[in-house]
């Protein structure tokens, strides 16, 4: 004997009222757990940015608190050396090695501050640094370049870095692109970071080419316009050629 289903004012089943309760309640769980799963989500993605930005802060401090005891020990060190004329070999060896450290270090902290509080205020995408390195061919020299995010750590800044090298061939002015010099005339270095990064491109300078100048430009989607810098050519460890 079949048992007719219940009939509910407007013509549907209890069954289908219930089915229909059902996926609706089903649906607002499944909404509710996305938004506690994204939450959480981005919770860890601040908490990881809130730690790394505590590490550039303290790697900060202990660079300065290493710079005062250098310091301290320089001035005593060079106080030494003028009351003691016998030790003055061992003392000048010695203060040269701590004054080494010590620009090494400045250096170091220069670079953190200038991602965490720059002296100039200014937020955003900078070129840190350009440096030319030797290579280890004939003619070869690694370019390297340091990009820092001022301030503004809480995204990604990611775009494309173009470095132009300046100089004069067989007598003639002269410039080449890295794409140019990797035969590749379009193509520029990508960065994605969100302290900072150290891009490095190992290239072969033409034969006859001089160059006398860096010319260096970063483009991002969160810039309004390229950044754009220009370095003396200097091969570190090198004499600068004479053109």
């Amino acid at each position: 004997m079949t048992i007719p289903s219940a009939r509910l004012p407007g013509g549907g089943s209890a069954t289908t009222w219930f089915a229909a309760i059902v996926a609706v309640v089903s649906v607002a769980l499944v909404g509710w757990f996305a938004y506690q799963q994204g939450q959480l989500s981005a919770g860890r993605d601040a908490g990881a940015d809130s730690r790394e930005r505590q590490l550039l802060l303290e790697k900060a401090s202990r660079l300065e608190a290493e710079n005062r005891r250098l310091n301290a020990k320089v001035a005593e060190l060079e106080m030494a050396r003028r009351l003691d004329r016998d030790a003055y070999g061992q003392i000048e060896s010695t203060l040269g090695d701590l004054q080494s450290q010590l620009a090494r270090q400045t250096d170091d902290l220069a670079f953190y501050r200038s991602i965490v509080s720059p002296a100039d205020g200014i937020q955003g995408l900078r070129i840190q640094r350009f440096e030319v390195l030797p290579g280890d061919q004939p003619r070869q020299v690694r370019l390297t370049l340091t990009l820092v995010q001022a301030m503004r750590h809480e995204s990604i800044v990611a775009g494309l870095a173009q470095i132009t090298l300046l100089g004069v061939k067989d007598d003639v002015p002269a410039r080449f692109s890295v794409g140019d010099l990797l035969g590749k005339p379009q193509a520029e270095l990508p960065f994605s970071f969100r302290y900072f990064q150290t891009i490095e491109q190992a290239v072969v300078l033409p034969e006859g080419f001089e160059p006398f100048e860096t010319e260096v430009r970063v483009r991002s989607s969160k810039l309004r316009a390229p950044v754009q810098q220009t370095f003396a050519w200097k091969v570190a460890g090198q004499p600068v050629a004479a053109l």
